[in-house]
């Protein structure tokens, strides 16, 4: 069902001139082996609002206690494997203090992850999983060579459009958005036409190659329902940056 879903919504994009259909089935059926589900858990104890009097038995005195309660909430999002190692990029904000982490991949085969990389002001963190096997991944693109109205493709997360395919057109290059979880400014992200919906933060942009150009966020709604993506390239500096500390501490 699951891939007879991504085959429906291939055809139906690809109906527009400029994609070729013998090449562009293959390549996101490939690609979205590498796109997984991330589970981010924040657990922590809390003060309850109210108060309570208590005499201390020992020394007579009256002891203020407030009750303890354990409270837990958990955030949702997507990622994608960019390394066969089990790296995997998704959005800071999605694992943001989170106490433990998981990810579900395509095999819905499920594996804690530890951040190995966070960079809070990009809306970047790259985690490791340890997966008994290589695992599939897509190869980064060079988002420097994007250009205004280059046709992009997206692999759905949300509860909503789970493993199907959206498709746009890149309308912004260096757009200035601010970060609503951070009330940052950044002036490097790449305007889509992809609608996002709950879920999908995280997840990839494709260029028609079946290769990353950008990792979506969802920061800041647009009243014209445009999305927003991080440059592969960003991504790409940390990646390297990442294995190259790596293999120097292993040697």
């Amino acid at each position: 069902m699951k891939n007879f879903l991504i085959v429906s919504a291939i055809l139906l994009f690809i109906t527009t001139p400029g994609w070729p259909q013998d090449s562009i089935i293959s390549e996101m059926m490939e690609t979205q082996r590498a796109v997984v589900e991330i589970k981010a858990e924040n657990t922590d104890i809390f003060k309850t609002p109210g108060a309570g009097a208590a005499i201390d038995p020992k020394t007579g005195r009256i002891v203020i206690a407030r009750k303890l309660v354990r409270g837990s909430y958990e955030r949702n999002g997507a990622g994608v494997v960019i390394h066969p190692s089990g790296i995997i990029v998704t959005n800071a904000h999605t694992i943001n203090k989170a106490n433990t982490i998981q990810v579900v991949l395509e095999t819905q085969e499920s594996f804690f992850a530890q951040p190995v990389q966070f960079v809070n002001e990009l809306d970047i963190a790259l985690l490791k999983i340890n997966a008994p096997r290589p695992l599939p991944f897509v190869q980064l693109a060079d988002s420097d060579a994007i250009k205004l109205g280059q046709e992009v493709l997206t692999i759905g997360n949300s509860s909503f459009l789970k493993n199907t395919i959206s498709g746009g057109q890149i309308i912004g290059i260096g757009v200035s958005r601010t970060l609503t979880h951070l009330g940052q400014q950044r002036t490097d992200l790449i305007q889509t036409t992809v609608n996002l919906y709950h879920g999908d933060s995280g997840g990839p942009l494709f260029d028609r190659h079946g290769q990353l150009i950008g990792l979506m966020t969802a920061d800041e709604g647009a009243a014209d329902h445009s999305s927003f993506a991080i440059p592969s390239n960003k991504i790409k500096k940390y990646l390297v940056g990442y294995l190259n500390l790596k293999k120097t501490s292993d040697q």
